[in-house]
């Protein structure tokens, strides 16, 4: 009972930290100062010493999360190539909507990627993860992208089904412009495990994107949930 106790009073305390820092977010209909929401599921379908399969899907929220703007599903491919490096490929279908409009954009994606990982201790792991992506995007050329994460993560003990903190920043640059032009920090990520199959992740992210030719930049606010299943 003490140890269900100090589970449910540390999830309320969870929930309480992250609706704090969505407070604090002024939110306006545009792409600057909105508040968004994203949806995340994902399968591992198959893993062994050196391969891994996943599938993934996501819905993103826009206008103060009252409006579906993006939708897509992407399989993965991981090949384990050393202790701490993974490399993968993956190939992304999404429909992009704009305001204005009920007509959908349609994006092919194709991402190659390397994912260096480091075990600093029994808690504290580092991660990387360098992508080069070509977006198909309909009626539009053809965009070279490349995306560069970098992740702090630290492992809890006796905190109930709280596994995880986190920080992590992300830069995208098109090689077409040849500018940076979006940034997705995330100062705040929970993991959560469900049970021994299921996990969970919450997280709040300022996402920065550059727009128009005066490159003049935007930040809207997300919150986001991620829920992974392997099997």
């Amino acid at each position: 009972m003490h140890s269900l106790s100090k589970h449910s009073c540390f999830l309320n305390l969870s929930v309480l930290v992250v609706v704090g820092l969505l407070s604090t977010s002024p939110l306006q209909a545009q792409f600057d100062k909105d508040f968004s929401t994203w949806q995340a599921l994902g399968f591992t379908f198959y893993e062994d010493d050196t391969w891994r399969i996943k599938a993934a899907a996501q819905t993103r929220w826009y206008n103060d999360s009252s409006f579906l703007a993006t939708w897509f599903v992407n399989p993965i491919l991981e090949y384990k190539f050393h202790p701490n490096l993974d490399i993968g490929a993956t190939y992304l279908f999404e429909d992009v909507r704009a305001q204005s409009g009920d007509d959908y954009t349609r994006v092919h994606i194709f991402r190659l990627y390397l994912a260096p990982h480091w075990q600093i201790d029994d808690r504290i792991s580092l991660s990387m993860r360098h992508l080069l992506a070509l977006r198909a995007i309909e009626s539009i050329d053809n965009q070279w992208v490349s995306r560069h994460r970098f992740s702090f993560n630290y492992k809890v003990a006796n905190m109930g089904s709280l596994t995880g903190i986190g920080v992590d920043t992300e830069v995208f640059y098109n090689y077409t412009t040849n500018r940076l032009f979006e940034n997705r920090f995330k100062p705040l990520k929970l993991s959560f495990s469900i049970n021994k199959q299921t996990k969970l992740e919450l997280f709040y992210m300022f996402q920065t994107k550059r727009f128009g030719y005066d490159a003049t930049w935007q930040t809207a606010y997300v919150f986001g949930q991620s829920l992974s299943y392997k099997f």
